[in-house]
């Protein structure tokens, strides 16, 4: 048994960090709530280095009437709130895409418009970073209102 303390010792002070890892709530901005309603959510959560950015719209989506400038609109607004956390899309390493039908494509969703808003952010010569995607074809809430995109991600603070 006592062999096994200093094991034992070692793995308790590792979990420590994680237990006492600091959350932060970071509040939507009026371009993800432009009626400044009360709403139960939050932009994005801080947890330790990691932050969670909630599902993400185009801001502009009723000008924005396609996928790719909505792809686009969604993450030129994501960079504004990264770097307000002194983030950059080089340090995104997740991300979850979430296409609605469009009516332009005969109801399916548009992967290649979405394709050519995304690589214009990753993948490219000045920024190279390609974070884990999944990428689904889903009713979105906000296809009343002329959503055809919405994104949620993760980033990680360089350590």
């Amino acid at each position: 048994m006592t062999k096994h303390l200093p094991l034992l010792a070692a793995m308790l002070l590792v979990s420590l960090p994680v237990a006492a890892q600091s959350r932060k709530e970071i509040p939507l901005p009026a371009s993800q709530n432009p009626t400044n309603a009360s709403l139960p959510i939050a932009a994005a959560v801080w947890a330790g280095n990691t932050l969670y950015v909630s599902g993400w719209l185009d801001p502009d989506m009723k000008a924005d009437t396609d996928t790719k400038s909505q792809t686009v609109g969604i993450l030129e607004d994501v960079q504004k709130l990264l770097a307000s956390q002194h983030l950059t899309m080089g340090d995104v390493v997740s991300m979850h895409v979430y296409l609605g039908t469009n009516p332009a494509t005969n109801g399916k969703p548009d992967f290649a418009g979405m394709m050519a808003g995304y690589t214009q952010f990753f993948g490219t010569r000045d920024q190279p970073n390609t974070p884990s995607r999944t990428t689904l074809q889903v009713v979105l809430p906000a296809a009343s209102r002329g959503a055809l995109v919405e994104i949620d991600l993760i980033a990680a603070r360089p350590t």
